[in-house]
């Protein structure tokens, strides 16, 4: 999906990042304007990424930036006129890209890729607290006393 989404982008003159944060932007409007931490948690990366990607997209006309009206802290980000003019112009394109990229998947599939990585990002934080524990259990320099023993597959 990386590499699709960077080669989506350089159509556009754009890095992948790029495209998948106006990607996100576009999905997201949907519900409201959506904040730079809505995006970030939408594409489960950092703020301070979506932000440093969200500048550029400002300096080539493609979204705005504005105060969040409750949150001070919150800032809102929206498409442009131009943003979404470009996203009209790529539609075609796009589509065909999903008829090739979802050929023969049912919704029921779909569906259930869905809810698998739904669970995996849910139980993600709880997996990454435990390789801290492993971490932190840990003298600096040495190996762990308690050997690794890969799970057997049935």
């Amino acid at each position: 999906m990386r590499l699709l989404r960077g080669q989506i982008g350089r159509t556009l003159a754009l890095s992948s990042a790029q495209f998948s944060v106006l990607l996100g932007v576009w999905h997201l409007e949907r519900r409201g304007v959506p904040t730079v931490k809505a995006i970030a948690d939408h594409l489960h990366v950092a703020a301070a990424h979506v932000t440093a990607e969200i500048g550029g997209l400002v300096e080539a006309g493609l979204l705005a930036k504005s105060a969040h009206p409750r949150d001070k802290r919150a800032v809102e980000i929206a498409l442009t006129r131009k943003g979404r003019e470009l996203f009209q112009r790529i539609m075609p394109m796009l589509r065909e890209i999903n008829e090739h990229l979802f050929a023969g998947i049912s919704y029921g599939e779909i569906a259930m890729v869905r809810r698998f990585l739904a669970g995996i990002i849910a139980h993600g934080p709880a997996a990454l607290r435990v390789t801290g524990a492993h971490i932190r259990a840990q003298s600096p320099g040495s190996v762990s006393s308690v050997p690794y023993a890969r799970p057997r597959m049935s």
